[in-house]
């Protein structure tokens, strides 16, 4: 299991966190021929795109309504539709080299879609289906560093003031012009309170959020850094990711 490379301390954070012995991101490229801070239910569209990219990303954002970034699962026939669309976004990529200027990148992102999914009794361990509740995803990317920053909000039922979040950090390092290899380097669970409630299934929370492996981008707007811009990541797990800049 992933969890077992972890060894808990704690950090800057202020909470308790994991850290991993040895956690490279690895990763190939993903060959296809036919990922901001907007409220659930509403996404900004970045401009100029293609009248064809255009048209796809209206028809996402109408099957994405509703579906809670698709993390508690979608039904088979739409994940199908989301991932055909996807797929036919990726042949609108501007970008075909994104590593070459990982500037391209840089910056706050946020999860609209992804195909992690937290279901049957791992969404009954971590209490997902009645008292705790999942906010934003989000992340940061600081190319500087070569510092990724994945940030998963929770809130808890009955305790209005119990806020937090899960934050994962890893760097990465080029791999191919369109791959990155990441190296997991530590995770924070806070508040405090927020590590007592999870400590007994903290690693299959982590098992779930943990990034290593690697990712390809599929796809960039012509515009990555505008407000609203699309981003698409496929990892080496099968996974894939659609973010929205703020």
């Amino acid at each position: 299991m992933l969890a077992s490379k972890y060894l808990l301390h704690v950090n800057s954070y202020g909470a308790p966190v994991r850290r991993a012995s040895a956690a490279p991101w690895r990763g190939g490229v993903v060959t296809r021929s036919s990922n901001g801070f907007v409220k659930s239910g509403q996404v900004a569209l970045a401009s100029p795109v293609s009248s064809g990219a255009q048209d796809i990303k209206q028809q996402l954002t109408t099957e994405l309504e509703g579906l809670d970034r698709g993390i508690f699962g979608v039904p088979a026939a739409k994940k199908a539709r989301i991932l055909a669309l996807i797929s036919e976004l990726e042949q609108h990529n501007a970008q075909p080299a994104p590593t070459s200027d990982l500037d391209l990148v840089q910056g706050d992102w946020r999860l609209m879609y992804s195909t992690i999914t937290i279901t049957g009794a791992k969404r009954t361990k971590l209490g997902l289906r009645e008292f705790v509740k999942l906010g934003e995803f989000t992340q940061h990317i600081d190319t500087a560093n070569r510092l990724a920053v994945n940030r998963i909000e929770f809130s808890v039922s009955g305790l209005s003031s119990l806020r937090g979040s899960l934050t994962i950090r890893a760097n990465y390092s080029v791999a191919s012009p369109q791959r990155v290899d990441i190296s997991y380097l530590d995770s924070a669970l806070t508040p405090a309170q927020l590590q007592k409630i999870f400590e007994a299934n903290l690693d299959l929370l982590l098992s779930i959020f943990n990034p290593e492996g690697h990712l390809d981008i599929t796809y960039l707007d012509p515009q990555p850094a505008a407000p609203g811009a699309w981003r698409v990541g496929r990892d080496n797990k099968g996974n894939v990711f659609l973010l929205q800049r703020p």
